[in-house]
């Protein structure tokens, strides 16, 4: 009975989760999380990521992987805002440039999300005046999320992308401004929050409210960090990649589940180790 139950609660969880890329609501992260990159594709799209070296950026595995086949550069800007114009070409602010990214080699796209979604951007040149996110140890959100999914840490999504809807004049359209935004995530995951249903994932839950913010179709490749209070205040434990659309105020976004890939697992920590200076 509990094994048709999982395989129930698999096949839900399956259905409604999808490829992310945005934060909606939340609030500006001005220089919270200074780390917090936006990646660019001129004119195509975008990710989110975060700095882990002087020259090396984190993101989603699905974003690396849809870069090899649209573009050989890539536009990175840690600026809280970004100058973007209506054609999605950089205008303004500092600009770093990737010509060169690697997807992690157990990613398999017709597998997601039950797959290792993590990409690294190599900078052409490091990246001055910001200190670099820190990694996590292995297995470090075992130690801080109890196996009913209860822990009094709070978790806060960091990334630029859809600022919810424009609304008249037809059907809904994003509304994109490319702030760096930070969504607070419910601190209450639940069970099954930490490697129940595939050992990669973590799933937090959201509260999608304009004060709180959650994730939404435009921000993957965004880093999950905890509480600046916090000792692991500036460690990204987790790339956003994806989540349960919700249509929170009859929005196109906002969820309940923001699905997470973890980075304190030991095949993500060595291969990052192997691109570190």
């Amino acid at each position: 009975m509990k094994k048709k139950i999982l395989i129930i609660l698999l096949v839900f969880l399956f259905v409604l989760v999808t490829p992310a890329a945005a934060i909606t609501g939340g609030q500006p992260d001005g220089d919270g999380h200074p780390y917090g990159a936006l990646i660019l594709v001129p004119g195509i799209g975008f990710c989110s990521g975060a700095l882990i070296d002087e020259d090396l950026v984190l993101t989603a595995g699905h974003c690396t992987d849809f870069f090899s086949s649209y573009t050989p550069v890539v536009w990175v800007t840690f600026d809280p805002e970004a100058g973007i114009d209506d054609d999605w070409q950089p205008v303004s602010g500092a600009w770093y440039i990737s010509t060169s990214w690697v997807t992690h080699p157990d990613y398999v796209d017709a597998n997601w999300p039950f797959t290792a979604d993590y990409g690294l951007l190599m900078l052409d040149e490091d990246v001055s005046g910001i200190t670099p996110a820190a990694l996590p140890s292995s297995g470090l959100l075992e130690t801080l999320i109890d196996s009913h999914g209860q822990t009094q840490e709070r978790f806060y999504d960091v990334g630029y992308g859809q600022d919810g809807v424009n609304v008249g004049g037809g059907p809904y359209t994003r509304n994109f401004d490319f702030v760096r935004k930070v969504s607070k995530q419910r601190y209450h995951p639940g069970q099954g929050a930490v490697g129940a249903w595939d050992p990669m994932w973590l799933v937090l839950g959201n509260v999608p409210s304009d004060k709180h913010g959650s994730a939404c179709g435009g921000d993957s490749g965004s880093g999950i960090f905890m509480d600046p209070s916090s000792p692991y205040g500036d460690t990204v434990v987790a790339v956003h990649t994806g989540g349960y659309r919700l249509g929170y105020g009859g929005a196109l976004c906002g969820r309940i589940t923001s699905l997470n890939h973890r980075v304190d697992l030991d095949i993500v920590l060595d291969w990052i180790a192997g691109f570190l200076d």
